[in-house]
């Protein structure tokens, strides 16, 4: 994982794609969980649904509650037990953290103009220094979503999935990500990383645990006194 807070999402995503991550990032991505059908099956066995102005979008409903103050929590559908993220962003701070069988890192834009990279798994700490724009690549949800493509609902699950654009300038390379909304409630349930040229052995599933408002106390300096300089 590189040092730099690029999106987490984003990053497994092309590492997948080009085989290229490092020990705990070559896991093979695995299909969504039983309970959701695949994207691509999915997709292939719903057509889309009109793309004209003024239909309803559940991500621009998420969009106007969430952006710029929300924490959420992430299971990546990977090989055994799955990877855990949270995720928090607010008034332009970032943290993001990253559990892989018990193991915790994690990494905080607490605004001073440097970023905190901690590992507790080996008690050790990096600074670097921060341009003011690093908490933007830290958002997951809405940092590297351009615009609208397509959408259709899952009638089987009825689960509400939302096709959008990546940035690349922020993801670090091309393709779309995908929203899955619970058609009833319309609360965030699914995201898919689905990099260009990708097919469905190459996605990248999430499931959202939880979704809120920003916790402040995860967007301080990190007390480091334990912890050992790299």
């Amino acid at each position: 994982m590189n040092k730099k807070m690029i999106t987490i999402i984003a990053a497994l995503a092309m590492c997948t794609a080009m085989a290229g991550c490092t020990e705990n990032d070559t896991a093979s991505s695995s299909k969504a969980e039983t309970t959701t059908t695949t994207t691509a099956a999915a997709e292939s066995a719903a057509p889309a649904e009109s793309t004209a102005d003024g239909d309803f979008r559940a991500f621009e409903q998420m969009k106007d509650k969430y952006d710029g103050n929300y924490l959420a929590n992430l299971t990546g559908q990977m090989s055994n037990n799955g990877t855990k993220y949270t995720i928090c962003i607010k008034d332009g701070k970032a943290y993001q953290a990253l559990t892989v069988q018990g193991m915790k890192s994690y990494t905080v834009c607490p605004g001073d103009g440097k970023l905190y990279n901690v590992s507790e798994g080996t008690t050790t700490y990096s600074i670097e220094d921060d341009d003011g724009n690093q908490w933007k690549s830290a958002d997951i949800l809405f940092g590297a979503t351009l615009d609208f493509d397509h959408a259709y609902i899952d009638k089987t699950t009825n689960v509400v999935h939302e096709y959008y654009n990546l940035d690349s300038s922020v993801s670090g390379g091309e393709g779309q990500i995908v929203y899955g909304f619970d058609g009833a409630t319309y609360d965030l349930k699914q995201v898919v990383l689905l990099p260009e040229g990708a097919d469905e052995s190459s996605a990248v599933y999430f499931t959202v645990d939880s979704m809120g408002e920003a916790d402040d106390s995860l967007l301080a300096v990190p007390d480091l006194s334990a912890y050992t300089k790299e």
